[in-house]
């Protein structure tokens, strides 16, 4: 193969999408591709062209003009343009200028279709539209899964315990030895390279004590040859069939026919009881703080099989969110056991990711309490016990206590219903946007708890202060401040990614991205006097109010999903390495489909502030 040719292949297998080609296909694209140079200022492209050509920039850049002169794109080294053209038939929509002399690469349509026909990911690549590229960005399964359910868990996610090896000559006193040491029920029994049995202890019971065989005897004496094996990426429910048929309770497992560990019939029960149903039926049988504490150690444990099992990492947030709503109703109902019960209706509030169902691994309390305006005189000191018992106890469940101190034992979250509705009549007319933004967490807004329709009259008043425009002063500073985080893209779509530090190269998917698509849509939603408090929900009723378009509503929608998938894979990846869960992601870890799709959804935030700014300018 001569040099040219080999430099062309080389770029190409570092390049979307022809990295998803296999090798022959991409010699094929190689021999297909011609070179030109071209200076700065040349239109490639002109609106109205007919094209049969795949441009691909191999040096320099362009930029995309609609027919008003308007910007619509610019492309960098390793990107294709013309493909709309190409794949319609129709005339080019844009003119294409290069802004600095460049290298093209291009394609004719005969070989571009030949590809596409010769491999289906490559022609996916081009025919999906931006809110099927999105959303399938975080929907592709876990390798190993196979299912929604936790019993279609890879069995290899359960080993905890390394694989604990004797040999043939081994004495029975000594492999119960062994076994105590390392804190085991069984043993594996090797002769060489090869496995010949399993020794556990109900041999010891059964074929030691129980028949007064000598210790001394060797292993092979009382050991199970040729024992049962399954592949560790095979789900739990083969494993538990393959054990019940056969009456044992240790399953060896292999990968690349490899023992690599035992399962037990223990392990499974420790599965049962990390299902989300099961947790949730312990929490409401916990007699105490402590023993909530306790369930609430399993969380984390549940969090990594939820994402294993094969469940969306996007759905991941509500189940944690519905095990923390638990908690915190059992710790109302344990308040109300220790100081009697309450002197006047109340809810218990929750505000921020827990209100939109959104919370991930690690988050802390946001919470608050209204109560019935014609309550005692002494209400407030009852409420307040309750509510230390309530946010001492979450803080002991893994919850710590808000920074911020915005939770019920702070005077100003535990008011009457008269005092929550006179403080968003403040915030309605609030021209400060510090001030403003230090209670935006309050525009998101749930009842875990107690009367709800309380919690419903505030969300009226949360309601009004969004729509009407003439006491919304707040709602300007909220779109500014939605407007004004940083997108981390650069200027040929390139992320920008952190240059110093111990977050070096990395970038912060919940900062950069998460919470500027989340306040802008709490924006959008207030204005339309929408007052659910999930993103998606909020999306979902500006679509059936005409307040947004299908397409805005996908696209907004999608880059939700892919940033909570790609958030919630980030930490469980962390957790495994034994690592703090934090939000800052190096973009070289994930696929090139998901890099792609990363893309996308930064520019629909940043579209998305852009008209922010349009509609709420200074």
């Amino acid at each position: 193969m001569n040099s040219a040719l080999a430099d062309v292949e080389k770029f190409l297998a570092q390049t979307p999408p022809f990295d998803l080609l296999d090798p022959a296909l991409r010699h094929r694209a190689a021999t297909a591709i011609e070179a030109t140079y071209r200076r700065k200022g040349t239109a490639l492209l002109e609106i109205g062209d007919s094209n049969a050509t795949l441009y691909l920039l191999r040096r320099g850049a362009v930029e995309a003009h609609d027919r008003h002169g308007n910007l619509v794109g610019r492309y960098g080294e390793g990107e294709s343009f013309g493909v709309q053209s190409l794949l319609t038939g129709k005339p080019v929509r844009s003119r294409i200028t290069l802004i600095e002399d460049g290298l093209i690469w291009s394609m004719p349509q005969v070989a571009f279709d030949a590809l596409r026909a010769a491999s289906s990911e490559f022609d996916t690549h081009y025919i999906r539209s931006l809110e099927e590229r999105l959303i399938a960005g975080v929907q592709a399964k876990p390798k190993n899964s196979s299912g929604h359910e936790l019993f279609m868990t890879p069995m290899g996610e359960l080993l905890r315990h390394p694989l604990v090896v004797v040999t043939t000559d081994t004495t029975i006193a000594e492999a119960a030895g062994v076994m105590s040491e390392h804190a085991v029920s069984s043993l594996l029994v090797n002769e060489g390279d090869s496995v010949r049995g399993i020794v556990t202890d109900r041999d010891l019971r059964n074929r030691v004590l129980a028949q007064g065989r000598d210790p001394a005897q060797s292993v092979r004496e009382i050991m199970t040859t040729d024992p049962v094996t399954l592949d560790a990426s095979r789900p739990v429910l083969e494993g538990i069939i393959a054990m019940a048929g056969r009456g044992i309770h240790h399953l060896p497992l292999t990968r690349d026919g490899r023992v690599v560990g035992m399962l037990t019939t223990r392990d499974v029960m420790t599965l049962q009881t990390r299902h989300p149903l099961y947790l949730a039926a312990q929490i409401q049988k916990a007699g105490s703080i402590e023993d909530l504490a306790s369930i609430c150690a399993e969380v984390p444990r549940l969090f990594e099989l939820l994402l294993a099992s094969g469940m969306r990492a996007e759905q991941i947030p509500k189940v944690l969110t519905t095990i923390n709503d638990a908690v915190m109703r059992r710790l109302i109902g344990l308040a109300q056991q220790q100081l009697g019960p309450a002197p006047a209706p109340f809810a218990w509030l929750v505000f921020g990711s827990q209100a939109r169902a959104e919370q991930s691994i690690k988050t802390d309390q946001d919470n608050g309490l209204v109560y019935a305006d014609d309550a005692p005189a002494n209400a407030d000191a009852w409420f307040a016990s309750m509510a230390r018992i309530v946010c001492d106890g979450l803080n002991g469940c893994g919850y710590p206590y808000c920074p911020g101190k915005i939770m019920a034992i702070t005077d100003a979250w535990r008011q009457p219903l008269s005092g929550w509705l006179d403080h968003f009549r403040k915030w309605s007319t609030v021209p400060d946007p510090e001030a403003v933004l230090r209670i935006s967490i309050f525009f998101d807004l749930r009842a875990v708890d107690g009367e709800h329709a309380l919690a419903a009259q505030i969300s009226r008043a949360l309601g009004e202060c969004g729509a009407r425009r003439d006491k919304g002063a707040f709602i300007s500073a909220l779109a500014r401040q939605a407007a004004s985080y940083d997108v981390p893209l650069g200027f040929f779509r390139r992320f920008v990614v952190a240059s110093q530090g111990e977050n070096r190269e990395t970038l912060d998917v919940k900062a950069s991205g998460l919470l500027p698509l989340t306040d802008l849509v709490r924006v959008r939603a207030l204005e339309a006097g929408i007052t659910v408090p999930s993103t998606q929900e909020r999306i979902a009723q500006m679509l059936d109010m005409n307040r947004l378009s299908h397409t805005d509503a996908d696209r907004l929608a999608g880059a939700h999903i892919l940033l909570t998938g790609l958030r919630v894979r980030l930490h469980a990846e962390q957790m495994r390495r034994g690592e703090k869960p934090d939000n800052h992601l190096d973009p070289r870890e994930i696929s090139h489909s998901e890099r792609e799709a990363l893309r996308e959804a930064f520019l629909v935030i940043r579209e998305a502030q852009q008209g922010l700014l349009l509609d709420f300018p200074r």
